[in-house]
C-alpha cells in the first residue's frame, strides 16, 4: 500500500509540473517579484527543492512547517548577490515554544545601490539620486499535531518602495509536512504569498488638476494620480524528499554518509510550471555537497552548492554553506548563508 501511493505521489509531482507547460504564460502580471527568489544557500543550492525537506532557518520562506524541527533556538543570515548592484538579505530566527510550537520571525530585503536622477530636459543627470528597497516581515509558528504530521503559517507584512512611492500589502502563507513510514519518506506541501494586492502611492503622484477645462481661469488643484492594483505572486508547491543513505533507516545503511533527494513542482500564478530536483550528501556529518536541476526554466537550470558544520564550545554549531547559480548570459548570482545554533 505504501509503495503504492509514493508512486501516486512521484506521478502526481509529474502531473502538476507538466501539465500545463505550453498553457498561456502570465509573466508580467504580478509585483513584488522579490518574494520569487529563494532564499538560502542550503535550499539554492539543490535547485530550490526544499518544500519537504525545509528544517533550517530558511524553513519560513519555503514551508513553514518545517520550523517544528528545530530542537533549539537558532539564528539564520543569507547573502544573496543578483546583478547590477542588487542583493538580497534574508535573518530569521526562531526558538521552540515547547515541544510541540515553535516560533520564529524573518526579515527579507531587496536592495539597489542608489542610482542618479535624470530627466529629459537633464538626461546626463540632475545631482539627485534615488534608492529602490522591497521587504518581507514575516511572523511565524509551526505546530506538531503527532509524531508524523505538522503545520505551519505565516503572517507577513509586504512593502515596496520606489523613490518616494509606496505599495504595502499583507500575505499569509500556510504549510504541512508529512512524515511516512516508507523508509523516512517525507511530503511537503506549501501555499505562499496568498494576500492582497499592491498599489503605489506617494508624494511624486501628486499633481495639479483642471476640474473643469471647459472655463478660464480655474484655479487648479491637488489631484492624487491613481496607480493599478497589481497581485502578488502565489506559489504553491508539493514534494517529497527522502534519504537513499543513512545510519538510521534509509534503504542503504553507512555510519558515515548520508545521501539525500528532493523533488518539487511549483505552481505560479504568473509563469509556467516547474520541477525542481536537487541532492545532498554529507560525508561525517561535517562537509556537505549539492547539486539541483530545474525544468520549465529559460536558462536558470542547474545549480550547485557545499557547506560544512562547525561545532563552536562558546555558541553551539554554526552552518555554513554556499550556492552558486549559474545564468547563462548574465553569469552567476552567489548565496552564502550562515545559521548558529546556540547551545
Amino acid at each position: 500500500m505504501m509503495r503504492s501511493s509514493l508512486s501516486k505521489t512521484v506521478f502526481v509531482l509529474l502531473i502538476i509540473s507538466f501539465s500545463f507547460s505550453e498553457s498561456f504564460d502570465k509573466v508580467g502580471t504580478t509585483t513584488a517579484q522579490f518574494l520569487k527568489l529563494g532564499v538560502g544557500a542550503r535550499a539554492m543550492g539543490m535547485g530550490g527543492a526544499f518544500v519537504a525537506l525545509a528544517n533550517d532557518g530558511s524553513a519560513a520562506y519555503w514551508n513553514p512547517a518545517g520550523l517544528i524541527t528545530a530542537e533549539k533556538m537558532g539564528t539564520q543570515f543569507n547573502h544573496h548577490q543578483w546583478f547590477l548592484d542588487i542583493s538580497q538579505e534574508y535573518l530569521s530566527v526562531y526558538y521552540p515554544v515547547n515541544r510541540s510550537t515553535v516560533a520564529g520571525f524573518s526579515i527579507t530585503a531587496l536592495t539597489m545601490d542608489e542610482k542618479e536622477i535624470t530627466t529629459v530636459s537633464q538626461p546626463d543627470g540632475t545631482d539627485l539620486t534615488y534608492s529602490v528597497m522591497d521587504i518581507a516581515l514575516t511572523g511565524s509558528v509551526a505546530r506538531r499535531l503527532s509524531d508524523r504530521l505538522s503545520y505551519g503559517l505565516n503572517v507577513k507584512y509586504i512593502q515596496s518602495t520606489a523613490y518616494n512611492e509606496i505599495a504595502k500589502t499583507i500575505a499569509f502563507d500556510l504549510g504541512s509536512i508529512f512524515l511516512t513510514d516508507y523508509y523516512g519518506l517525507t511530503i511537503g506541501m506549501a501555499i505562499s504569498n496568498f494576500g492582497g494586492e499592491m498599489q503605489y502611492s506617494g508624494t511624486d503622484l501628486i499633481d495639479k488638476a483642471d476640474i473643469d477645462s471647459q472655463f478660464d481661469g480655474n484655479v487648479e488643484t491637488d489631484a492624487n494620480l491613481r496607480t493599478e492594483l497589481w497581485p502578488i505572486p502565489l506559489m504553491i508547491r508539493i514534494g517529497i524528499a527522502m534519504n537513499l543513505v543513512d545510519n538510521e533507516i534509509a534503504p542503504i545503511h553507512s555510519d558515515n554518509h548520508i545521501l539525500t533527494v528532493a523533488i518539487d513542482a511549483e505552481h505560479p500564478n504568473d509563469a509556467r510550471e516547474h520541477l525542481n530536483m536537487g541532492l545532498e550528501y554529507t560525508l561525517y556529518n561535517m562537509l556537505i555537497l549539492r547539486g539541483g536541476y530545474r525544468f520549465n526554466y529559460d536558462i536558470d537550470k542547474l545549480t550547485f552548492g557545499a557547506g560544512f558544520k562547525i561545532n563552536t564550545n562558546s555558541f553551539g554549531d554554526l552552518n555554513v554553506n554556499y550556492a552558486v547559480h549559474p545564468m547563462g548570459i548574465f553569469g552567476q548570482t552567489n548565496q552564502i548563508s550562515l545559521e548558529l545554533l546556540f547551545k
